[in-house]
Formats: structure tokens, sequence, C-alpha cells
């Protein structure tokens, strides 16, 4: 036998591989076929879908942010019509990681105090370095160049100046500063310029400071120092945490059942667990979503027939092409198995490719999708915010366990559900009324879930009239222990009987996963969505240290921190490097000629970051010298 027949053959020391090359896998002709002609229908189906999904979001958002606009005018409002304060007035907003969203309060903001209390809102820029880039920017807002004299008082940067000119013309009540992420803005610089404006303020002329805080609702010592917190007024205001946020977002949009794509059980619990744990902003993960979406249109040639609108696909324009393209997705396979041994004629009709047929598959789809849908939400409302049941109280970890399939058989659901059970009668009746109170906002609820509406209304109907005769009997003063005891029993008895009927309901509800053309709109690549979530960590530390401007969003590339510029002196050093020479080079580059003991200090903390990295550890061949780790695979 030839060593040409093997992939590679070992004679002594050396591999002899062949020049044979393996043939290249290739697409099959009927896919190639179908990509050549119609991916512009599948692109231009993402467009219109991922137009609609933010379209949503933005009036969600909308309705958010008209609430935070209106908080933040009545405390200027208050504040204006108050007594005067010579402090500066303050709002903090803690707006978490989801900055990007609120940015458009401060246009709004800005709109609605210049028309109503004729005042000037500027919103500041976050990459200031130092006070004179602060003081340029407010100028630059304020002042108009081809005014001589204007542009003549924006050349002094004199906030005394300012204050007067502004006051003299009578152009506004009063200034107000918006910075959206204070956290960003240098320490330094803020600092000045508040001595600025206290040492030249005389009460006339009113400044207010919007600040968007990241982590905290409330300045503390470790922002900015106490002399500085004490000349402010600080009034602190908390926005919707970033979790009720998403899940606000995601119910309105994502969850909807006329958006023709949702995630499946996997991907939906990927993208859960890393925003749980790693708080993405509300910004990453629509664009996380975006990019699933993209991906599912390029994976599935048959999501071009579905209608737009989510409801319906369009069966009769398929060719012979697509319609075998169907006939291979594994759920239509177990669905013509389990007809043929029902000797039931609808798969006949799906192998002859009956538009109908296809259509009225696609329509049972969605019809035990809204099913699904409707009786998440109604069990919501029963087991939401129950004691001892944290993880089911959440609507999206609900939510997961809905799509997963046999919902009746987990754990967390059982325990709600009995926990519900065991309510004091008015809690009981209560949560119930708010359940059938959400039915009745179904528009043209499926048959399965009007069965479950018809239960409820009995219960609450029966309820009603035990509390009823409960009442009649204390008024007649005619009831004893006993009988109001039976009462009682009578009424758990209820209770428990409806939660059993819950459970029963519950266990008719099938997975996704088993319906009929469920490949088309349901996203189901996890590990690809994995991907994108959770980044390669040596990558993103290379990334991180070597080009810092990239994450700072700063466009100087030549400001980097200290532990920067350790990392670009690491790649030059061999296995071991010398702290001697490292500090030497350090200091040189902060253009110092003697090593201060701030220098050995910032210059033991970045040391300490990059070994608390991996990048280096002590060696005991020589004390003064550390050696590298080897990361490599950027």
């Amino acid at each position: 036998m030839e060593a040409e027949e093997f992939t590679s053959v070992s004679t002594g020391c050396f591999v002899v591989k062949p020049s044979k090359r393996r043939d290249p896998v290739s697409l099959p002709a009927l896919y190639q076929e179908e990509i050549q002609e119609h991916y512009h229908d599948r692109y231009d189906w993402y467009k219109h879908i991922k137009e609609s999904l933010m379209n949503t979001i933005e009036s969600v958002l909308c309705t958010i942010n008209t609430t935070t606009v209106k908080n933040i005018f009545n405390f200027v409002k208050k504040e204006m019509v108050g007594t005067k304060h010579l402090g500066i007035y303050t709002l903090t907003i803690k707006v978490g990681v989801n900055y990007q969203e609120y940015l458009p309060v401060y246009e709004k903001i800005s709109k609605i105090l210049n028309t109503n209390l004729k005042m000037k809102c500027i919103t500041l820029s976050s990459h200031c370095a130092d006070v004179t880039g602060l003081l340029k920017d407010i100028f630059h807002q304020l002042l108009d160049n081809c005014n001589e004299e204007e542009r003549r008082l924006a050349k002094t940067l004199s906030i005394k100046g300012l204050f007067q000119y502004i006051s003299s013309h009578g152009q506004f009540n009063g200034l107000v500063l918006c910075i959206p992420r204070f956290d960003a803005i240098s320490t330094v610089a803020f600092e000045n310029f508040i001595q600025l404006c206290s040492s030249t303020m005389d009460g006339s002329f009113p400044l207010f400071l919007i600040l968007g805080l990241s982590t905290g609702s409330e300045l503390s010592s470790e922002w900015v120092s106490s002399s500085t917190i004490s000349q402010l007024k600080v009034e602190a205001m908390t926005l919707m945490s970033p979790t009720l946020l998403l899940e606000q977002v995601l119910f309105e949009s994502l969850l909807n059942p006329s958006l023709p794509f949702k995630l499946s059980y996997r991907t939906f619990e990927v993208l859960l667990s890393r925003f749980s744990l790693s708080n993405y902003s509300l910004h990453d993960v629509l664009k996380t979503i975006q990019v699933a979406m993209l991906s599912h249109c390029c994976r599935q040639p048959l999501v071009r027939f579905v209608r737009k609108s989510g409801n319906k696909i369009n069966a009769s324009d398929m060719g012979d092409a697509e319609k075998a393209l169907l006939l291979q997705l594994p759920s239509i396979q177990d669905y013509v198995e389990k007809q043929v041994v029902s000797n039931k004629p609808t798969a006949l009709k799906l192998l002859e490719g009956d538009a109908e047929t296809i259509q009225n598959l696609y329509m049972e789809c969605q019809t035990n999708y809204i099913t699904l849908h409707m009786s998440f939400s109604i069990i919501h409302c029963l087991i939401h915010r129950l004691p001892g049941n944290h993880l089911v109280s959440k609507p999206l970890e609900l939510y997961s366990f809905f799509i997963q399939g046999s919902v009746s058989e987990i754990k967390e659901v059982c325990v709600a559900l009995k926990c519900f059970g065991m309510l004091q009668k008015n809690s009981f009746l209560e949560r119930l009324e708010t359940a059938y109170t959400k039915y009745e906002s179904f528009e043209t609820p499926p048959p399965k879930v009007q069965l479950l509406g018809k239960v409820m209304k009995m219960q609450i109907d029966e309820m009603k009239l035990d509390h009823e005769n409960e009442s009649i009997e204390k008024e007649n003063r005619a009831s004893n222990i006993s009988q109001q005891k039976a009462l009682n029993e009578k009424i758990a008895k209820e209770q428990k009987s409806f939660v059993s009927r819950l459970e029963n309901y519950l266990s008719t509800l099938t997975a996704p996963t088993t319906w009929p053309m469920h490949e088309i709109v349901w996203y189901s690549e996890y590990t690809e969505l994995q991907s994108l979530l959770m980044g390669k960590c040596r990558t993103a530390l290379h990334r991180g240290l070597s080009s810092p401007h990239l994450y700072l969003q700063t466009t100087d590339s030549s400001s980097k921190p200290d532990i920067c510029h350790l990392y670009d002196h690491y790649h030059e050093h061999g296995r071991l490097i010398c702290l001697h020479d490292w500090i030497q080079s350090y200091n040189s580059y902060l253009g110092g000629k003697k090593i201060s003991n701030e220098t050995h200090a910032r210059f033991i903390r970045a040391v300490s970051e990059l070994q608390f990295m991996g990048y280096l550890k002590p060696t005991k061949r020589k004390t003064d010298h550390v050696a590298k780790l080897s990361l490599m695979g950027y």
C-alpha cells in the first residue's frame, strides 16, 4: 500500500504528507441556486423585522424617558420657585449601564426647559481631561461665533464674565449642565470647575447640574472630595434597574407573538444568564439579537416566505426546490412519520407539496406559540412575587421554563403553584381576578386559552358566592365555630382543586421543538450566540492593554494608563524582567528625574495588576526579577 493513500505517514522523525489535497466540502446545488436568486429577499425580510423590532423598543423607551423628563423638569421648577440657595443645584441620576438608552432624555429636557422656563440646557462630553477643555465645551455651545462680542468673550473662558453677560442681556433665566457619564469625566476637572463656579456665583443666576451615575445614586467621597460635595445641593433620583428595563423591553418586542422571530430555550437561556451575570447593557443585548436575526436569515432559506406580519406563510409562492427543503426539516419528518403511523391523509398531501396543508401547519405553529404566551402571562399573574419562589417570580425565567416544555414537571413551577393554592382566600381571589383581567385583555384567544378563562371565571364566581354566604352568616350571628371551620375547609378544597386543574392544563402545553415547521422562525444556534457574548478572555485583555483608547472612548491614543505602558515594555523583555530597569523606563516615560514615592506606588500597583491577570509571577532565582508566563493564542 502506498503512502499517498494516507493523510500523513511517519518515517523516522519526519512526516510525509500527500500531495493530493482533499476535495473541499461544497453546499448542495439546490441551496446554492437559492442563495444566488433570493438572498436579497431574505435580507429585505431581515431589515423589515429589525425595523419593526426597533420601533417597538423605541416606543417602550420613549414612555420610560417621558417619565424621567417629567421628574427632571419638576426638580428644576421646584428649585427655581423655591428659596434661593448659594450652592449649585445638583440632580444625580442612577442610569447604570444603560446610559445610551437615556441619551434622548437630555435632548427632550433641553427643549422643555427652554420653552417653559427659558433656561439653557447644555450636554457636556465626558472626554474633557482638564477644566480648560470643560470650559471650552461650555462656551462653544453657549456662545455664537458670528457675534464679535461673544467671540471675544469665548477666548477669555471666564465663568464670571459669562454669567454677567447672560444676565445683562436677559437671554436665559438659568443654566443647566448635563453630564450623561459622570464616571468617565476627570475628577480634577470637575472639582476645579465647581470651585470656579462657587467663587463667582452670587445667587442671581442659578446653575443646575444633572449627573448620570453608573454605580450609585448619590455622590460620595470616592467620586469627589467632601469640600466639593459641600458646595452642592444634591438630590438623588433612581431610574429603572437594567434587569427591569430588559424585561419590559423584551416583553413588548422579542416575546411579541406577531414577531416572526423567536429564540429557543437554549439561546434564550444563554442570553438571560450572560445578562444577569455580566450586567450587559440593553444596547449590547439588542445588538446580539440583531446578529442572531441576521444569522438566522442566512441559515434558513425558507424564512423569506414568512409574511412580515408573522401570522401566515406564502406557501403558494414556493417552488419545487423550496418544498423539497421544507420536507428536509427534522420537525416535518417527525410529523410525517406520526401521520403515516396514524394513517392520516395529511402526510400524503404534505409530501405532494399541497400549499393549503403547509399553510395550516404554519398557522398551527403560530397558534401554539400564542397559546403558550397567553398561558405564561396568566400564570405569571398568579404566582408573581410569591414568598420563597424568587426564581419563578422573575418573568423572564418563568418564560424560559415555558419554552423549555413540560412546565408542569418543573420543580420550581410546581412549588410556586402549591404556594399559590395555600394563600388566604382574599389574596387568592385578588390574584385570580388580576389573571382574569389579563385574560380579558387578549384579542381572540385560542380555544385552549378560552377554556382556561372559563375555569377562572367559574372559580371567581364560586369564591364570591362563598364570601357572600360568609358575610350573611356573620351578620345573622348564627354561625358557630364548626360551621366557620367547614366553610374554610370548603374554600381550601376549592383552591386546591383549581390548582390541580392548572397543573393538568400546563401538562397539555408542548415545547416549541415539537411543533412542525418551528425551524423557520425559531433560532436555535445557541453556541453562536454564546460565542458573541463570551469573547476570548486573552484576546480581550491583549486588545485592552495594547489599545486602551478603544475602550476609554477617546481619540487620543498617546495617553495610556500605567498598566498599558508597562504592558508595552513587557513584550520588549525576555523571560525574566528586571524590576529596576522596568521602573527606570517607566519613570522616564513620566518625565521624572528621580523616582518619587507616588511613581513607586503607581508602578507597584500596575505590576500587581499584571500579576493578577496572569502575565507575571515571582521567581526564586532572582529576587529583583519577575518571570513572564506564556500566554499565547491572541
